[in-house]
């Protein structure tokens, strides 16, 4: 009780205000606490999210590696065994050289030759496998592979020492073939001169 007759009890100091202030300085410490947990949380989770994209992005890569490796594989497998079988072909083009005469084309031993090598041009071609074309072709490095000089035309396929194949657009086995030394004088351009220079013939009168 107030003993001083001149205050009154509102003008006396409110003990309980004190306990609010400092229950509202907790709750302002606690939201700043609050905050900056959230804040960290939300770094954190950007961390995880950035990794877990990486590792996202490794396995893709990984994959597609792996899958690219496969398929190296399986070419290079069936690259070889289309080498063994040309190289086959090969054996059978000369057998069909040095077979019987044409007169003699009941000869057994002709006609399994024949057969056989019939069934591996069937299967190469299966296998989109295709000779390269030397007839009338001029030397490309592309597809031909030149291991001496005749006498010739120069860049001009003379001779053809070893058939050449492609499977698909890709070149399986390269040509072999001798190429003009340039001896032999070109073939001089086809002179269309007289043809391009005419003047169309005129239009006879109705």
């Amino acid at each position: 009780m107030n003993d001083d007759p001149h205050v009154s009890e509102h003008e006396a100091p409110d003990a309980a205000s004190e306990p609010l202030e400092d229950q509202r300085e907790d709750q302002r410490e606690d939201i700043v606490a609050s905050d900056e947990t959230l804040e960290s949380l939300r770094e954190e989770r950007a961390r995880y999210f950035a990794g877990w994209q990486r590792a996202q992005a490794d396995f893709e890569n990984l994959k597609r590696r792996s899958a690219q490796d496969v398929r190296d594989r399986v070419q290079q497998s069936q690259r070889a065994i289309l080498l063994d079988l040309v190289d086959l072909a090969d054996d059978f083009e000369r057998a069909n050289r040095e077979a019987p005469p044409a007169d003699e084309s009941d000869d057994p031993w002709r006609q399994g030759v024949a057969l056989i090598s019939q069934k591996l041009n069937a299967l190469l071609a299966k296998q989109q496998v295709q000779q390269i074309a030397t007839i009338d072709q001029p030397f490309d490095p592309e597809v031909h592979e030149a291991v001496g000089q005749l006498p010739g035309r120069r860049d001009e396929i003379v001779a053809v020492l070893r058939t050449g194949y492609t499977v698909g657009s890709r070149v399986l086995r390269a040509t072999q073939v001798m190429v003009g030394d340039g001896s032999v004088e070109s073939r001089d351009p086809i002179e269309q001169t007289d043809i391009e220079h005419s003047e169309p013939p005129e239009e006879a009168d109705e």
